[in-house]
């Protein structure tokens, strides 16, 4: 059954199927976004990036890695690599009781919404229906986003379109840009590493400075638990928002830190609460929610930005819930009126073991902390990484222990 989101201007989206091997499909102008009134968009690219001879003109197709997923093929592993983010990172080993969600490729969705060439997004499609959109339309750019993991599937794809459209310019992007070997390993034109939007705009000659547009995204598709399936009904799931991407504390372990230019380093799509909170309104009437899953890696991190959004929410009496990824110093340094304030209800906060050295743990009790927000209503998903530099046969079940007793 089609899923059709809210109109917003002369734009709107349509997606198609809801199984595993489900394909979402959307055109330029069929997408639903949010615009704000201001800001722009700064990248950390400084390389020179060539402009496609067509610009703007270009016919661009975006895609995600071909299904079926989670398969022991000759494309991949199903042990290895479960699809679903709860079900491969959190609660795979939870048997029948493990939290199932999809969720679609929301920076391919960021990508369609700012830029101005005619451009359609092909999500979660088959082998078979990737072939077929490549003999019926001709396209003059084509991206495709994946992880590590499905590098083999980005091969297939990539000869896939030298076959059938070998004019197509390539582009790869996301967390597989991260293979050192990539470029000998796969046929592509352009392998771009970090942000895509304004990677896309300099090559199709447009403004990289123009405001972000906000897609209108459901943060989660076909939840699931013990056989059971949530309906997903307007305002029952949380939209997705997105302020910046990339964390400035660049702990050594976090790829998606390094994909943004690492310690130091953050790109914004929105600087200012005004902004944020103009994007949330557009979100909250367009998608009829009241929860955001804050998709920005230490989003608190961030106060100024934060308090503002905070005191425009107690002047338009909003009490708006949000889900945030955030780290232990940045969580203390707020007061827990000011986090009850501003809705976080959920926060996924990395924990790293007793004896870590990252200072976003230094002098922080985070057991302590961890109660503190359970006792005022804040779920917490407490993570921890194995392997660290300290970690050696002899501690390791310390550690794995010391993590459970937070009881997250």
């Amino acid at each position: 059954m089609p899923i059709r989101s809210w109109p917003f201007g002369a734009r709107r989206t349509a997606a198609e199927g809801m199984s595993e091997t489900k394909t979402f499909s959307s055109t330029t102008d069929q997408f639903d976004m949010i615009a704000p009134r201001h800001e722009s968009l700064v990248s950390l690219c400084a390389e020179q990036t060539p402009v496609h001879p067509l610009g703007s003109k270009a016919q661009v197709l975006l895609c995600s890695v071909f299904g079926p997923y989670a398969q022991d093929d000759e494309y991949g592993s199903r042990a290895l690599n479960p699809m679903e983010l709860y079900h491969n990172q959190v609660t795979r080993t939870q048997g029948p009781f493990s939290l199932r969600m999809f969720h679609r490729s929301w920076g391919l969705m960021l990508i369609q919404a700012n830029i101005s060439a005619p451009c359609t997004l092909l999500d979660f499609p088959t082998l078979d229906r990737f072939v077929e959109e490549l003999q019926t339309r001709k396209y003059d750019v084509i991206g495709i986003s994946a992880i590590i993991p499905n590098l083999f599937k980005v091969r297939a794809m990539c000869e896939l379109i030298r076959r059938h459209q070998p004019w197509a310019k390539i582009v790869v992007g996301g967390h597989v840009a991260n293979v050192p070997d990539l470029a000998d390993r796969i046929d592509a034109d352009f392998i771009v590493k970090g942000e895509g939007v304004a990677w896309f705009r300099r090559y199709l000659g447009e403004d990289e400075t123009q405001p972000v547009r906000h897609p209108l995204i459901t943060s989660g598709i076909g939840t699931r638990n013990v056989g059971i399936t949530v309906k997903d009904r307007p305002g029952d799931v949380a939209a997705t928002l997105i302020p910046s991407v990339g964390c400035p504390l660049g702990c050594n372990f976090c790829s998606t830190s390094a994909m943004f230019g690492g310690k130091g380093n953050c790109i914004y799509f929105y600087r200012t609460g005004d902004e944020l909170f103009e994007v949330m309104c557009g979100l909250e009437r367009e998608m009829k929610v009241h929860s955001f899953f804050v998709m920005d890696e230490n989003f608190l991190l961030h106060r100024r930005r934060a308090l503002r959004l905070l005191e425009l929410m107690q002047q338009h009496g909003k009490s708006w819930a949000i889900y945030v990824f955030s780290s232990a110093n940045v969580l203390r340094s707020y007061t827990i009126e000011q986090l009850v304030g501003l809705g976080v209800s959920w926060v996924w906060m990395g924990i790293e073991g007793c004896n870590s050295r990252y200072v976003k743990l230094q002098g922080i009790d985070t057991k302590e902390l961890v109660a503190e927000l359970q006792s005022h209503g804040i779920r917490v998903l407490g993570s921890t990484i194995i392997g660290l530099e300290e970690h050696t046969p002899e501690n390791i079940d310390e550690a794995i222990e010391y993590a459970a007793e937070h009881d997250t």
